[in-house]
């Protein structure tokens, strides 16, 4: 089914999402194959080596935070409020959830490392959410 002539992405709309594609696919690629030689423990698991492999996980963090930042600058100005947006509502998240991570460690309830982990990666999943729920509204 093809979208209306007036719900057609324009030609930059179309750039502009290939061109966030590009900068993302390289992070997301990296995390993957370094998540499954974790997992795998393709590493070895002694001495400063394993220090270098968690490390390692920080190089395509910062991609992502500079493929966020391009995208953030090749947006228009309603992208960037419905971006900030998100953002406000994903930090939020994540700032409550490490609070009740805290409170869960204060009393030896769950594992540390796991709680913060779902904690991250729920802030970012209502990043998206949020973003995705304030944009089609207007189209």
């Amino acid at each position: 089914m093809e979208k209306s002539p007036e719900n057609r992405d324009s030609r930059s709309d179309m750039v502009r999402a290939r061109a966030l594609f590009v900068d993302w696919l390289p992070a997301v690629v990296a995390l993957v194959l370094l998540s499954l030689i974790s997992e795998l423990g393709l590493f070895g698991a002694a001495g400063s080596w394993e220090v270098f492999w968690s490390l390692l996980n920080l190089a395509p963090g910062l991609w992502i935070v500079r493929a966020v930042v391009r995208g953030l600058r090749r947006a228009d100005e309603y992208q960037r409020r419905c971006q900030l947006e998100a953002l406000a509502i994903g930090f939020g998240v994540l700032t409550m959830a490490i609070y009740a991570v805290g409170l869960l460690q204060a009393v030896g309830v769950g594992d540390l490392r796991q709680l913060i982990q779902i904690s991250f990666i729920g802030s970012i999943l209502i990043w998206i959410a949020a973003l995705l729920f304030k944009t089609p509204r207007t189209r």
